[in-house]
């Protein structure tokens, strides 16, 4: 935050050692989101029916066992998720996700990206993983609203790739520019003298 108050401030102008630590901190990120989505496609296919068959469970799931005892071991059929199993996986990922887009929104700030740009990511951002982890309470009973929770899937993993690339490239190969991001606007009668003396 408090870099954030100082004006015209770009992430290239940070200390290498600020550098290092913010450039290990995104990559520790990414490598979590790499780790997600493969815990995901480890229990599920990563598409439309995929994503309904698991959260919602498949048309088979409610035949009679006796008729297929090998049914419950089939990957292709699954009985969904029970509303305590979605209290379990939403309730932690509410609490620790927004932390991290938070970080990585600052610092999208601190970059040469337009401000409608910067807004529209981070935006996506909280918007589709909010959607992302309450959809399934709607998804277990209306299975129609898959594809919602399927887009909301793959805006949440696009948003999530670009708040970690572009700060780790502006970071090491982009220059500050005219302009930095400013987080306390200045009226223009008092720019002058709220600007750092040279």
């Amino acid at each position: 935050m408090h870099f954030l108050t100082r004006q015209r401030l770009h992430l290239s102008l940070f200390h290498p050692l600020m550098k290092i630590l913010l450039s290990l901190y995104i990559l520790s990120v990414g490598a979590g989101l790499w780790v997600a989505t493969l815990k995901y496609t480890d229990r599920a296919e990563w598409s439309q029916p995929g994503i309904e068959q698991f959260v919602h469970g498949s048309q088979d799931s409610a035949a009679d066992p006796f008729d297929n005892p090998l049914a419950g071991l089939d990957e292709h059929n699954s009985e969904g998720k029970s509303r305590r199993e979605l209290v379990d996986i939403a309730h932690p990922h509410l609490f620790s996700i927004p932390i991290v887009l938070f970080i990585l929104g600052h610092l999208l700030h601190l970059t040469r990206l337009p401000t409608w740009m910067k807004l529209t990511i981070n935006v996506a951002a909280f918007t589709s993983f909010l959607a992302t982890f309450l959809l399934p309470f709607v998804v277990v009973n209306n299975a129609t609203l898959a594809p919602l929770l399927y887009a909301s899937g793959w805006t949440m993993l696009i948003s999530f790739v670009l708040l970690c690339i572009i700060p780790l490239t502006e970071m090491w190969l982009g220059r500050p520019g005219k302009s930095g991001f400013d987080a306390i606007p200045r009226r223009k009668g008092r720019e002058a003298t709220d600007a750092p003396a040279s």
